[in-house]
């Protein structure tokens, strides 16, 4: 017969599949002898002690409930078992969409992130690299967004970059730094057309346009990649997240007291209300101050 982790690891990846094994192990731990024969108000039993006693979050709470049904998923399939217990079970703890906006990075250190890029000894990828990175600093992009750029998109005369439409962001058209003009022109013109020497091109009309961006072995960038790349060889406190840089650049430029309108257009947001997630209001930015310069640490 099929185990658990035989099971995962058919379905999920492998990477994904121990986290998954791992919460289905806190489940098992807890409910013991019942895991099989466990009823719907078990499994409620279950999600109340996550919330008294681990106090967890309502996205961790959701999360682990979606592992045990993945857990009567696998006994269903596996012939243990001929009923679900909580198929039907779906809770609605409200979820706090509110960006955290005092655990972002300032102005500051986003420039030292790019500062200790430019300073990066890694050969024909250090320019690529700081291309990535000046566009997470600078526009703000998302990985996906950096990942489905085409050459055809870098307008280095006007000084801007086209953004295709994507998951939940709009179509914009915004500038590039002055300092980003000579970088990606280098790039470019010297370090793209090593990186791509040996890169398989359909010289047929309709071919697909370069990307800008590729990998150490020409192949096509993916957005869980990308992560990967501009951390390489970097000590843990040094790790550059893209989400959380992305989420910087925004809370500054509100910061600035920039109307929010310009900001929402700059972002890629579809509704305003995205955007004002991102806004501390006079009392945080008091609290930030005295926990920063309160003489009492």
């Amino acid at each position: 017969m099929k185990t658990l982790e035989q099971y995962l690891q058919e379905k999920y990846s492998k990477r994904s599949y121990k986290v998954h094994g791992y919460m289905i192990g806190k489940y098992l731990e807890y409910i013991g002898r019942k895991a099989t024969t466990a009823q719907y108000k078990d499994i409620l039993q279950f999600i109340a002690h996550l919330r008294k006693n681990e106090n967890y979050t309502p996205e961790s709470v959701k999360r682990y409930l979606s592992e045990v049904k993945i857990y009567y998923n696998y006994l269903l399939e596996t012939g243990l078992r001929n009923d679900h217990p909580c198929r039907e079970l779906y809770l609605k703890d409200k979820i706090s969409k509110q960006i955290k906006v005092d655990r972002l990075y300032s102005e500051e250190t986003l420039e030292n992130y790019l500062e200790k890029i430019r300073k990066d000894p890694d050969g024909k990828l250090k320019k690529r690299n700081e291309v990535i990175v000046s566009l997470l600093v600078y526009q703000a992009l998302t990985v996906a967004e950096i990942c489905n750029l085409n050459i055809e998109d870098i307008n280095l005369e006007k000084a801007e970059i086209y953004i295709k439409s994507g998951h939940r962001k709009k179509t914009r058209t915004l500038p590039l730094k002055a300092c980003q003009i000579l970088l990606f022109y280098h790039y470019l013109k010297e370090d793209y057309p090593e990186l791509t020497k040996y890169l398989k091109r359909d010289s047929a009309e309709g071919s697909e346009p370069e990307k800008l961006i590729t990998g150490r072995l020409q192949e096509e960038v993916k957005p869980n990649a990308l992560n990967r790349m501009i951390n390489k060889g970097r000590k843990p406190e040094e790790m550059l997240k893209p989400v959380k840089i992305r989420q910087s650049v925004i809370a500054n430029l509100l910061r600035k007291e920039n109307d929010t309108r310009i900001v929402q257009v700059f972002a890629g947001h579809n509704r305003a209300s995205t955007t004002i997630q991102y806004k501390q209001t006079e009392l945080e930015i008091l609290k930030n101050a005295i926990n920063t310069f309160h003489p009492i640490q």
